[in-house]
C-alpha cells in the first residue's frame, strides 16, 4: 500500500486478538501493521455513514472556502 503520509501510533490489542490478526497478516504475506491498515482501511470503506461525514464534511469546506472569499471581494469594494 501506498501511502504518501502516515502517523506512527501504539495500540494494545487482547492477546487472542494480536495471534488472529498475525495469522491472517501471514497468510496475505503482510507484516502485522499492514494487516491492520488493510483491516481498517476495509471498514472505512465500507462505512455509509462515514463516507456520508467525509462528504458533508467536504460540502462544508468547500462553502466555507466560498463565503471567505466573498467576504475578501466584499472587503475590496
Amino acid at each position: 500500500m501506498d501511502v504518501p503520509e502516515t502517523i506512527s501510533t501504539q495500540v494494545t490489542l487482547p492477546l487472542d486478538l494480536y495471534q488472529a490478526i498475525a495469522q491472517r497478516a501471514q497468510g496475505h504475506g503482510n507484516s502485522v501493521n499492514s494487516e491492520i491498515v488493510a483491516l481498517l482501511i476495509s471498514l472505512l470503506e465500507d462505512s455509509a455513514e462515514l463516507a456520508q461525514e467525509f462528504a458533508d464534511w467536504e460540502a462544508a469546506s468547500d462553502q466555507d472556502w466560498l463565503n471567505l472569499e466573498a467576504a475578501l471581494a466584499s472587503q475590496e469594494n
